[in-house]
């Protein structure tokens, strides 16, 4: 009776810290990786108390393109900062955090879930939970002008340092773009994936969340999330138009009707839906160009990681431009090798024929060519590693114990 006891409490601590971890992967707080490490810490224990040494090499046997891919990768990062004058502290901490905040944590949550421990319905309510969250604190943001959760200012102003709503994330972008999974998330359940989600609590949950998402998303002023949405829903209905019926197509009416007239009606955010129409950059061109002129002085290996501040013209943190930041940082090598491990995720998803995940894919591919770095964006690279768990963790759904 103690040894079920206590593996029982051990799975529960387990599911415990995953669940904080993911609560606070969009804010930049002490708890992120406190909880991440405690995660990892009553992982361990379990795999050593269930000696599943063998499921990681099952795991090896199994991934093992997988493997090459990221290898690749890595290899390509340790090269460019060993060949690079302008790398410091921070391009090593890069690499040590996608080994072991990204990959091990997609690592762990496999095997985790080939052992029935976690499964996928826990973590896309855990994902839904920390999203609403969120939504709810944007809300109240705008009603009060602060979150309740970490004291940002933030408001339905669409100008101005603290213009748009971020709830406790320290930036609006980053907000939208959670947002915008969290209602594309909540749609998908509610209305076109019914097999996905019981019925009764979970879908006045869905209900009741989907109004705070998209308040979130309009408000945020995120004209990148705003195309995320876009993009995915494109992309899904296009795959999906078979199944769709009538009734779904009303409802994704109103839901179109009911974002358009909130547009007319808010001129901030008419004036953002203007200003993406006509492909407004907010000066990303300019550092789109000096990427450009960069690249091409050295385009092997590139300049290593976080080196962008140290040799561009322009005063900004980030390149905002996936593909050029990687060519920047790591030149054809790594975007080879990028290219690659994109190439094994795809042809997984196109393997299992899903377009949930190919929606997600392709929008999380596009987003990245505006905004949120790729490189050293926690927040967008943990969202990835949960992403890439949904994409390779395939088998029949077990009962957690």
């Amino acid at each position: 009776m103690r040894s079920v006891l206590y593996y029982a409490s051990l799975e529960n601590a387990i599911r415990f810290f995953l669940s904080v971890f993911i609560l606070f992967i969009p804010m930049k707080t002490a708890i992120y990786p406190i909880s991440y490490s405690l995660f990892l810490f009553f992982s361990g224990i379990y795999f050593y108390k269930n000696r599943l040494f063998f499921s990681f090499k099952d795991f090896v046997i199994t991934y093992q393109k997988l493997l090459i891919a990221f290898g690749l990768v890595i290899a390509s990062m340790v090269t460019s900062n060993l060949l690079s004058p302008y790398v410091s502290f921070g391009s090593w901490k890069i690499i040590f955090e996608y080994v072991v905040r990204y990959f091990l944590l997609f690592v762990v949550l496999i095997v985790l879930y080939q052992n029935a421990v976690i499964s996928k319905r826990f973590l896309l309510i855990s994902i839904l939970c920390a999203l609403s969250i969120q939504g709810i604190d944007g809300l109240y943001q705008a009603i009060s002008g602060i979150d309740f959760i970490r004291g940002h200012l933030g408001s339905i102003a669409g100008e101005g340092m603290n213009g748009g709503i971020r709830a406790a994330m320290f930036h609006r972008n980053t907000f939208g773009l959670f947002m915008a999974i969290g209602i594309t998330l909540s749609t998908l359940l509610l209305i076109f994936e019914n097999d996905l989600s019981p019925k009764h609590y979970q879908t006045l949950f869905l209900s009741i969340t989907i109004p705070f998402f998209i308040f979130g998303l309009l408000f945020s002023y995120s004209r990148s999330a705003w195309v995320f949405c876009t993009v995915f829903l494109a992309i899904y209905l296009f795959k999906e138009y078979k199944r769709l019926t009538y009734k779904h197509y009303a409802l994704l009416l109103i839901l179109i009707v009911s974002i358009v007239c909130f547009f007319l009606y808010f001129d901030t955010l008419f004036l953002r839906f203007v200003q993406l129409i006509h492909l407004n950059s907010s000066d990303r061109d300019i550092i789109w160009l000096d990427s450009i002129r960069l690249i091409q002085a050295h385009p092997i290996v590139g300049y290593g990681l976080m080196s962008y501040q140290k040799i561009a013209s322009q005063n900004t943190f980030s390149v905002h431009n996936s593909f050029l930041e990687i060519m920047l940082f790591l030149g054809i090598v790594g975007f080879a090798a990028f290219s690659f491990l994109l190439y094994v995720a795809l042809e997984k998803i196109v393997q299992i024929k899903n377009s949930v995940l190919l929606a997600f894919f392709v929008a999380f591919l596009v987003v990245s060519q505006f905004d949120h770095s790729i490189i050293s964006n926690a927040p967008m690279l943990s969202a990835l590693s949960l992403f890439a768990f949904f994409i390779f963790a395939q088998k029949s759904e077990p009962s957690p114990r």
